[in-house]
């Protein structure tokens, strides 16, 4: 049996959750590094951080890897600002634009190709 040790996943240089609020009250949340079981708990709370009834946009454009807890900590966010508001996500990376098409989390939550677009 192999035993993984959680700082080999993610450590806290690796992955950063940035929070702009935009002049007409958007929070944008900027993730970058790997979003994954280590580190979901922290773009949770970011989430949480920002104004529950303006609208939220995830800008995943510089994550670099979406795992099973990252895309919950999505559809997490979702549920916490209904009916209040909805969350955007931003990406063009194929493989993330994949697993949130597998999924089905595509279908809950609005994609984007640019904060831009988002807001």
């Amino acid at each position: 049996m192999i035993a993984y040790d959680s700082a080999l996943v993610s450590t806290s240089g690796d992955f950063d959750v940035r929070l702009e609020t935009t002049p007409a009250g958007a929070a944008v949340l900027h993730v970058s590094g790997d979003l994954d079981l280590a580190t979901a708990p922290r773009l949770e709370e970011a989430v949480a951080d920002a104004a529950p009834t303006a609208p939220i946009v995830i800008d995943l454009s510089g994550c670099t890897f979406l795992d099973s807890a990252g895309m919950r900590s999505l559809v997490n966010a979702s549920r916490s600002i209904q009916p209040e508001g909805r969350i955007h996500v931003v990406t063009t990376d194929p493989r993330i634009l994949r697993v949130l098409e597998i999924t089905g989390i595509d279908s809950v939550l609005a994609v984007h190709a640019s904060v831009e677009d988002a807001l």
